[in-house]
């Protein structure tokens, strides 16, 4: 795996290096008041850009991994197991809120990847939705879905 782990990193690098180029090239927008417009795709490609190096690193350092792909009914399992729950969070979401909605779906993920460790789970799935729910709706001011229990 690590040969195609090099070249996965270095698409990436490539392609937050792409995006960081675009930024650059672009009129900025000189505002006082907050972050402008490049300010999340600069920090996204920089995250993109971080992790691919870690991976190219990573895939340098690493022999060649022993465990198998899920190939097969296995495979297909678990991507029909993520299609069914995303399709669910799309129906549930305005209904049930943001935050139930998100913990319910992340835990049941979670849940079905990583049944070993229930407690992590549900520390996980609880913690998630009300770190990203306080940073949008707290201190971003971004509105999120409230559903009929208006949380």
């Amino acid at each position: 795996m690590p040969k195609r782990d090099f070249y996965t990193g270095l698409v990436m690098l490539i392609f937050s290096g792409a995006i960081i180029m675009q930024i650059l090239r672009s009129p900025s927008v000189q505002d006082s008041s907050g972050p402008g417009p490049f300010f999340l795709p600069t920090i996204v490609a920089v995250i993109i850009a971080g992790l691919s190096l870690g991976l190219l690193i990573q895939s340098t350092k690493l022999p060649p991994s022993s465990q198998p792909i899920p190939r097969g009914k296995r495979m297909w399992n678990r991507l029909i197991w993520i299609m069914v729950w995303c399709f669910i969070y799309g129906i549930t979401i305005e209904k049930l809120g943001y935050l139930l909605s998100t913990g319910l779906v992340t835990f049941a993920l979670l849940i079905y990847f990583n049944r070993k460790n229930w407690i992590l789970n549900i520390i996980f799935s609880l913690g998630t939705p009300l770190a990203i729910y306080f940073l949008f709706n707290t201190l971003l001011k971004v509105p999120m879905p409230k559903g009929w229990f208006g949380f």
